[in-house]
């Protein structure tokens, strides 16, 4: 092993200068200030101290804009998306009663609510816990929601179903304390996906399936990413040479949650994350720490699939691996969902699941899947769908979108993103009509990135402009982001394009693509192919 300081405990001994989050986590920890919470509820908003705003955030409640405002958000814990019919109703009565009737899909795979006052958070704790969904972790530095496939165990092309190694890592890190107070935010995708749907490119861990063939016999288990992340200094995760049993998942994640929590970087916030951490360690240094802690060496492995396309949401009807059973995936541009849909969702799910399957799975790419439908309920499940207006059947702009909170909630944006993307669509379905491939537009409102602009196809970043002296709100441009095989951030294109101007934007940057492909070539291949500022002469963007 490797000596080294532990940086946690030089703070906690005082050794090196403590950050003001450094300081206020030593003070209480974030899961204490559940106490605090109820309190609040009774004496009122403005009687909440500064460094309990902070504390909240443990328990995925936290201000939205403007902060003085009173008014707060809320997200939850729903490991791998998973959702029952019952939940679904539950979680929709409690947006219907306190969230001005509507919740948005994120993409960690869980809801986040708005307009929640801090007198009504321990009703809806309570509501939540009736039906078994908690909030612990959903934000702060701690280990955020545990994301994996959304038809893990349904889809007949994956390598391994993970969900039980994912439901022990949720289980093994909730409320847990050994790791309540990490350097910053820590997220982790457990997956056996046979296309990388989790992103464990972007994750600060992220396991993913893999075969190998030991003495002629095939077998299963799991590859391990480490150091992935997005925000302003995007980094991709790098590959530890090892191969996985299922049972060493929870214990190798374990190992790498402890390194993390006492050697990430806390005495510099804007570095905390562990990204930076393995930049600077590399994955050799690294395997050999967590080795040291696990007691035994890890089998080593070289052989890694290369993913060819890992961007897609496993919408539409599929047919599962159990006999007779399909899965229906559900199109919310942006992830945003109104007027009582979740609730009807769940009586769907309720009606046409096979008897005690009902179970409803959100998205990375803030969609929704209903599972376990009998063939033969297919023709009336759809007819509900479409009665209700819900698309499965989307259009590739539809299909392909993906938006953050935007300036219209969130402290951190510089541009309405959410209603802008939906808007978007809508332009783009009729302007653009013509365009008939694959492409995915993301859309972020500041360079923290909850949209993910940076692995989209064409990614917006919000900005800021002026049209005659009058300030506007504008976006910058990005291509050709992508993951799986060449993976790759995307390139600022043109900066600064109007807001109300973007659908004319894509629409023609679309038609420089479109005159300028190769047969059979992608939009991420071509950007790979054409320099950027070929596109961009040949755009003549003003």
């Amino acid at each position: 092993m490797i000596a080294i300081q532990p940086n946690y405990a030089a703070v906690k001994q005082g050794l090196i200068p403590l950050t003001p989050q450094e300081k206020m986590k030593l003070e209480k920890d974030g899961l204490d200030v559940i106490h605090d919470i109820y309190r609040y509820a009774k004496t009122g908003f403005a009687s909440i101290e500064a460094d309990d705003f902070d504390r909240m955030k443990w328990y995925g409640v936290y201000r939205q804009k403007p902060k003085e405002s009173g008014y707060f958000m809320m997200r939850l814990r729903l490991p791998g998306g998973l959702v029952s019919a019952v939940q679904a109703a539950k979680l929709s009565e409690l947006a219907d009663r306190f969230g001005h009737g509507f919740c948005d899909i994120t993409t960690r795979m869980t809801i986040q609510y708005h307009w929640l006052r801090i007198e009504e958070i321990p009703t809806i704790f309570s509501e939540l816990a009736s039906v078994g969904i908690a909030t612990s972790g959903a934000c702060g530095d701690i280990a955020r929601n545990v994301v994996g496939c959304p038809v893990a165990g349904l889809d007949h092309e994956e390598i391994i179903d993970a969900t039980p190694q994912l439901m022990e890592v949720n289980a093994a890190l909730e409320n847990n304390r050994d790791f309540s107070n990490l350097p910053r935010k820590y997220k982790i995708s457990v997956s056996g996906c046979c296309i990388h749907c989790a992103q464990p490119d972007i994750n600060c861990v992220g396991t993913f399936g893999l075969r190998r063939t030991v003495n002629g016999v095939e077998e299963r288990g799991f590859g391990i990413k480490i150091g992935g992340g997005l925000s302003s200094s995007p980094h991709l995760a790098q590959t530890l040479q090892c191969f996985l049993q299922p049972v060493q998942v929870w214990p190798v994640i374990e190992a790498v949650s402890k390194i993390y929590r006492d050697h990430g970087f806390r005495h510099q916030r804007q570095r905390a994350r562990l990204k930076f951490l393995m930049a600077d360690w590399g994955h050799e240094r690294f395997l050999e720490e967590i080795e040291a802690l696990l007691g035994y060496p890890l089998e080593r492995h070289t052989d890694f699939p290369v993913i060819k396309d890992q961007e897609t949401d496993h919408l539409g009807i599929h047919k599962q691996k159990q006999a007779d059973l399909y899965w229906v995936g559900i199109c919310f541009p942006g992830g945003r969902i109104r007027n009582g849909t979740l609730a009807k969702i769940g009586a769907l799910a309720a009606k046409y699941c096979a008897p005690g399957q009902d179970q409803i799975r959100l998205t990375n790419k803030q969609n929704l899947i209903i599972t376990n439908i009998p063939e033969a309920q297919l023709p009336a499940l759809k007819a509900d769908l479409d009665a209700l207006g819900l698309d499965y059947q989307p259009s590739n702009f539809r299909k392909g979108c993906v938006s953050c909170t935007g300036i219209e909630f969130c402290n951190l944006a510089v541009a309405e993103t959410k209603n802008r993307m939906l808007e978007l669509i809508t332009q783009l379905d009729t302007t653009s009509g013509w365009y008939k491939d694959k492409i995915r537009i993301h859309f972020s409102g500041c360079p923290s990135s909850c949209g993910q602009h940076q692995i989209a196809d064409i990614g917006f970043r919000g900005a800021q402009t002026k049209v005659n002296g009058v300030p506007v709100e504008a976006f910058d441009a990005f291509i050709g982001g992508r993951l799986g095989q060449n993976r790759r951030f995307n390139q600022l294109l043109k900066g600064k394009i109007i807001a109300k101007d973007v659908h004319l934007f894509i629409d023609k940057l679309l038609h420089v693509f479109d005159a300028g492909k190769l047969p059979g070539e992608t939009f991420a291949d071509y950007t790979d192919r054409v320099k950027k500022d070929e596109i961009l002469t040949a755009l003549d963007w003003k």
